[in-house]
């Protein structure tokens, strides 16, 4: 087959490689979209595999390290697959953007092989530890446990032991002892003893997604300690996906102060004012673009725009110093407030999607996007559920909507079962 017709699928399957990175990266993609993308991918790579080229020179970027791997994962020789495992394991090594490539091969081509070589590779390379953790949780993997156990944790370094605790927590095998350990000092002490961020912020969140009262508390206390205003901002991300009234005050600050960040959260925690506190931040060019995309999170709506100095008056003259001279457009905020004056607003409500939340409208956003958004859906039906949610979101996404398929039918049991208690 001549060379020519190879470098054409080469060529194919690279561009597709990086345009799935951008639709990743992107804050909402629509579902059906990365579905016919990955497909064309997958089909580019299957020639490839049926065509290796032993005299291939080893790639030097991200796109040209993947596709090099994939069609070796794909294809039926073992003997490529097992030199395809040795190689991206050594290429995590590297400084390099091939890590990068090696790193996905690896978490979109799960073989046995590789998964073995993994496996050696953790035990042989202490500073490889956390990508592989994370390779392995987004393919779902079961972990041995003495890669996970209470003991040695406590002598990784902070960034393995977040990983791994992560890992736990998005697993409904962990038991909850794995993680008051962690967040039972802010309890006694009301201090987090010097805990590493990321470890205490992994360990919150396995209490939370199992119905832990004491993680709720040490999550309140970890909001009222934290002296670095980033790094509060994991906190207050869990707090705004409770939905918890109380936690409003703290999520409009936020938003005062960095709308870009402030507005997400209010989306996310959903409750009727943070509605209106979005409505609000509709009106002002400053903060119009932030609250547009929460408008639709908690409404459903796509407003149309409008020219952005249209929307500057007399009443900001402040404004109109800085913004006269800006190009653009903001989102007209006159549809969302008659949408807004329609509804019968019980205080206490929560809103998603232009309706009160459930957790049907949560499963079915997961079915409908991908992209940036992923994260918090994910997020927030294990929350909801108190059910850990060991779906990574960086798979293959026909494999993704198979598990959220096996999702949808244990959630019609779990409805069945409550309409039967009732």
């Amino acid at each position: 087959m001549g060379g020519d017709y190879l470098a054409t699928h080469f060529n194919s399957a690279k561009a597709l490689y990086r345009q799935r990175l951008g639709l990743l990266q992107s804050n909402r993609v629509d579902m059906q979209n990365i579905l016919d993308l990955e497909y064309r991918m997958r089909v580019h790579i299957h020639v490839l595999s049926n065509q290796i080229d032993e005299e291939q020179a080893e790639p030097e970027q991200a796109a040209d390290a993947f596709i090099y791997l994939a069609a070796r994962f794909s294809s039926k020789d073992e003997t490529h697959q097992a030199l395809a495992s040795k190689l991206a394991c050594e290429w995590l090594l590297e400084d390099t953007p091939v890590a990068h490539g090696a790193r996905d091969a690896l978490m979109l081509f799960p073989l046995p092989e590789s998964y073995s070589v993994m496996q050696k590779t953790y035990r042989s390379v202490e500073s490889l530890r956390p990508v592989l953790i994370y390779i392995l949780t987004q393919q779902g993997a079961h972990l041995p446990k003495s890669l996970t156990h209470q003991a040695e944790l406590q002598t990784q370094d902070p960034f393995l032991q977040a990983q791994t605790l992560y890992y736990a927590a998005n697993d409904n095998k962990s038991d909850i002892s794995m993680f008051s350990e962690y967040y039972n000092s802010l309890l006694d002490n009301n201090q987090a003893d010097n805990m590493d961020h990321s470890a205490m912020v992994a360990a919150i969140w396995g209490g939370l997604v199992r119905g832990d009262d004491d993680a709720r508390i040490a999550l309140q206390r970890a909001i009222a300690n934290e002296n670095d205003d980033i790094q509060r901002l994991d906190y207050l991300r869990f707090a705004a996906l409770s939905g918890e009234e109380h936690y409003f005050p703290m999520l409009q600050s936020v938003a005062d102060h960095a709308p870009e960040v402030g507005y997400h959260f209010l989306a996310l925690h959903g409750q009727t004012q943070s509605v209106q506190a979005i409505l609000d931040g509709l009106i002002h060019p400053r903060t119009a673009n932030y609250a547009e995309q929460a408008w639709w999170w908690v409404s459903g709506q796509t407003l149309p725009k409008m020219p952005r100095l249209s929307v500057v008056g007399e009443e900001n003259e402040i404004d109109d110093i800085e913004l006269e001279d800006e190009v653009g457009y903001v989102p007209d905020s006159q549809p969302a407030q008659y949408w807004w004056d329609k509804q019968q607003r019980d205080a206490t409500a929560r809103w998603l999607q232009g309706m009160p939340f459930s957790i049907s409208t949560v499963h079915k956003l997961m079915l409908q996007y991908s992209g940036v958004i992923s994260n918090d859906l994910f997020d927030l039906y294990a929350l909801t559920t108190l059910t850990p949610l060991r779906l990574g979101n960086y798979i293959w996404h026909d494999t993704r909507m198979q598990k959220l398929n096996t999702l949808s039918q244990s959630e019609t049991v779990a409805t069945s079962a409550e309409a039967r208690r009732a």
